[in-house]
């Protein structure tokens, strides 16, 4: 895996097709000893989506899967990687606390009882517009954009706020609820967003 870093970001970046999930498609791993080092991403999306972004030098916006560490935008044999960075405590509140104790249950219905937590929703809200932004400086005039899952269910709306002249895609992994348990969520009316 040849990794090579790219110019800094810009206002308006040269992908022509961007990938936004919540992982890079690489993971970033520490040894002991304070090294690190890229490994290859398993899962369904990264078998998917690599070649096509390779192919056509597209981007992938995402987290490293380490929290606490900036990482640069690099190159990887055509595609751009472009990390989000995460605190530790944005990984508690956003990942495992919005995301996955209160959207993941209440989308799922009686797996478990949805937990509501306005800290957690007000870390969702930031790191979805860190990747908003981090997708807008990437993408090229007139990209596609395609945000994945419900990690990222608000970087759409701050994405056409920040950039009207692209084509945003969103995909759910999982099935939307009905209306009766969407609603049960305080903030499905943006109640809670401002």
């Amino acid at each position: 895996m040849s990794m090579e870093p790219t110019k800094p970001a810009t206002s308006r970046g040269d992908a022509e097709f961007v990938v936004v999930a919540n992982r890079l498609p690489v993971d970033l791993e520490r040894a002991e000893d304070g090294t690190q080092r890229w490994t290859q991403s398993p899962g369904g999306l990264v078998s998917a989506l690599e070649p096509f972004l390779r192919a056509r030098n597209g981007a992938w916006v995402g987290w490293p899967g380490v929290p606490d560490v900036e990482v640069d935008e690099f190159s990887d044999d055509g595609m751009v990687l472009h990390p989000v960075a995460l605190t530790s405590a944005e990984v508690r509140d956003y990942y495992e606390g919005f995301s996955n104790a209160t959207l993941w249950p209440l989308y799922h219905d009686v797996v478990a009882r949805p937990i509501f937590d306005r800290g957690w929703w007000d870390a969702y809200v930031r790191v979805n517009k860190r990747f908003a932004e981090a997708s807008a400086a990437v993408a090229a005039e007139g990209a596609t954009v395609w945000v994945q899952d419900y990690q990222l269910q608000l970087v759409p709306t701050m994405l056409r706020e920040l950039r009207p002249d692209l084509r945003i895609g969103f995909f759910l992994h999982i099935p939307f609820p009905p209306v009766e348990l969407f609603m049960q969520l305080p903030c499905a009316r943006r109640s809670c967003a401002g």
